[in-house]
């Protein structure tokens, strides 16, 4: 029997090979560029092209770059924001470890619910919605009755309120 990886599996291994493709040729200039002041300062020569400057980093290093980490040296060297490749790679860094950002789920209900109310909701919409949830539960007398739902743009009104609204709306129409 074979066992096939998810989308999601696939995703972070491509995620985790780009990152490490980025992270280990922007510390490799970061190395040279601190261990070689011939190097920093041929880079800053405003006499060299950034075509010449792209070719002799590559030559100071122990791996040629690849295409898009190229491109985007070349872009720090045209715009003249070479300096600031220490400060983008410590940004970098934090971007990179960052943990995923989890959606929101609010649930406001008319009266507090019990425990068990709550890890039964929260069952229910981590199915529905996926497991990246965070609850936040909340109460609202006004509602009435029933629960009032929102996670990311959807709603779901479940609530007397709610209900009474619509009905007066529809008979207003």
């Amino acid at each position: 029997m074979s066992v096939q990886a998810r989308p999601q599996e696939y995703a972070a291994a491509i995620y985790d090979l780009a990152l490490e493709t980025w992270s280990g040729q922007l510390a490799a200039i970061q190395g040279a560029l601190k261990t070689d002041a011939a190097l920093r300062a041929a880079l800053g020569d405003a006499n060299l092209s950034t075509r010449d400057k792209l070719d002799l980093l590559d030559r100071s290093l122990p791996e040629r770059l690849t295409g898009d980490v190229r491109k985007f040296v070349g872009t720090l060297l045209e715009a003249g924001q070479f300096d600031q490749l220490d400060a983008i790679l410590v940004e970098f860094g934090r971007l990179a470890h960052r943990q995923p950002e989890r959606r929101l789920a609010r649930v406001t209900s008319a009266v507090p619910l019990t425990s068990d109310e709550q890890e039964t909701m929260r069952a229910k919409l981590a199915e529905q919605f996926g497991g990246d949830l965070e609850f936040q539960f909340d109460v609202d007398p006004a509602l009435i009755g029933g629960v009032y739902l929102r996670v990311g743009d959807q709603v779901i009104d479940g609530t007397v309120a709610g209900k009474l609204a619509a009905l007066r709306t529809s008979l207003a129409a």
